[in-house]
């Protein structure tokens, strides 16, 4: 599978407009439609780059060279990678959060 597939695909499983992705990535809308069209071969590597951490997939992923992992899988590295972000302070509020979700659950079972 081509980059462009790839692009097309990842962008549609996440629901993201053209817009959205182009914004991610620090591109014109028109250049995201352009590569998904295969009409740009030779992306450079800082797109590249900016577009697998956007859909939280590798390079190799994004080019065609391995499987693409499950839309699951994308949301908990796209989760995993929003944490890193965050403050301490603002993690122990999440960590809090899932622990009274899981809590929540577990009383339901």
């Amino acid at each position: 599978m081509e980059i462009s597939e790839r692009l097309f695909e990842l962008r549609q499983k996440s629901g993201e407009s053209l817009q959205q992705v182009a914004d991610a990535a620090g591109v014109s809308k028109a250049h995201v439609w352009e590569l998904e069209k295969g009409r740009s071969k030779n992306p450079s590597f800082e797109l590249v780059r900016a577009l697998a951490h956007h859909f939280g997939v590798s390079i190799d992923v994004l080019v065609g060279e391995e499987a693409a992992p499950s839309m699951k899988e994308q949301r908990i590295d796209r989760i995993h990678r929003d944490l890193q972000d965050l403050s301490d302070r603002d993690r122990l509020v999440v960590e809090d959060m899932i622990r009274s979700l899981r809590e929540r659950m577990d009383e339901k079972a």
